[in-house]
């Protein structure tokens, strides 16, 4: 009787752990300063750090989620530099050599380590410093760093625990919860199609329809080089880009989801994935670059924050049926780094 029990009970235990759902990770953005923290909905997280003083070198401490996630830092500058050339506030780094490697590629030399104890040594130390020299101009602002790399360890849930850099402590590895499972968003082609003149006459009436968001957009007016586009996502609605913007080196539209039998416009505002420190973050409402891919189903965008690209963002969403999805999202919104395009994962998703 009693091993009967102790069988079922073991079954419900079974049955229970089976059935929980994986957890749901919100992904964050959080800026300190000189410093900033992203972490996508895997428990991937970043912490880079760069300076206003000279763009072309950062530190960037990267980490997969779970109990044996793989750790690095990396100190770059696209400058040259020998390990001995490292300071903190004109002292010596002191760092090992046999923990370290330096690698020159591409223009860009990086010194780099793997190693939890020796980037623990590193971080104790530039947590009491201002700024990290590299010989010559490069150098890196430490401001914010202590603020992000406890961000960091927080959201990996490592605080206290022997897998911590910033804190660590006697909880075992087994206590970092595992890295939930990526979500599956497929592509979905959109087989409708617009009929012939009918693209002119939604983008006419969706013109009309939108007068007042327009004017409240304060869009330029004498965008003759940026056409507009239409673009059927069933049999009932269509995708519409107006062209608002026109800058130096990118331009931006305004893209609503318009009733192809006729009927108001509604404006499209995709919300963005992810939570922070930043009170101004907001949905998206301009798109710059923008492209739609019927074949896929998929919206993109991608904004450079300067002709640098050293700061951004770029987003993809799937049209499902009934709305965009969130496929993925890369984002940097502190201006700095040595290599264009190089921004932090938010958002990532499997697509088959």
């Amino acid at each position: 009787m009693r091993s009967r029990y102790l069988v079922a009970l073991l079954l419900a235990i079974s049955t229970t752990a089976q059935a929980a759902p994986p957890p749901v990770v919100v992904p964050s953005y959080d800026s300190y300063q000189s410093w900033f923290v992203a972490c996508d909905n895997v428990l991937r997280c970043v912490a880079k750090g760069v300076s206003e003083a000279y763009a072309g070198a950062e530190i960037d401490i990267e980490r997969d989620g779970g109990p044996r996630g793989k750790l690095s830092l990396a100190i770059s500058a696209d400058q040259p530099f020998a390990i001995g050339d490292i300071a903190i506030d004109g002292k010596a780094a002191a760092l090992s050599g046999s923990d370290w490697s330096v690698e020159s590629a591409d223009g860009v030399t990086t010194a780099a380590s793997n190693a939890l104890p020796a980037i623990r040594r590193l971080v104790a130390k530039l947590r009491n410093g201002s700024k990290l020299t590299l010989g010559g101009k490069s150098e890196v602002s430490l401001d914010g760093l202590a603020a992000a790399v406890l961000r960091f360890d927080e959201r990996q849930h490592r605080i206290g625990g022997v897998t911590a850099i910033a804190k660590p402590g006697p909880l075992p590895a087994s206590r970092v919860p595992a890295s939930p499972p990526l979500p599956r968003v497929p592509y979905r082609r959109i087989t409708a199609t617009l009929k012939a003149g009918e693209s002119a006459r939604l983008i006419a009436a969706t013109r009309t329809d939108q007068k007042a968001v327009f004017k409240q957009e304060d869009c330029q007016t004498d965008l003759t080089n940026m056409e507009p586009e239409a673009h059927a996502l069933s049999e009932n609605q269509a995708l519409v880009f107006i062209p608002c913007i026109m800058g130096a080196y990118q331009s931006s539209s305004l893209a609503f989801i318009v009733p192809r039998a006729g009927g108001p416009a509604k404006r499209l505002v995709l919300p963005r994935p992810y939570r922070g420190n930043d009170p101004q973050r907001s949905g998206t409402t301009y798109f710059t670059n923008v492209d739609f891919d019927p074949k896929r189903g998929m919206l993109s965008t991608s904004a450079k924050g300067r002709a640098l690209a050293d700061c951004g963002m770029t987003a993809s969403w799937i049209w499902n049926g009934g709305a965009f999805v969130i496929a993925s999202m890369q984002l940097q919104q502190t201006c700095g780094g040595v290599e264009a395009g190089d921004w932090p994962t938010i958002f990532r998703s499997a697509q088959e």
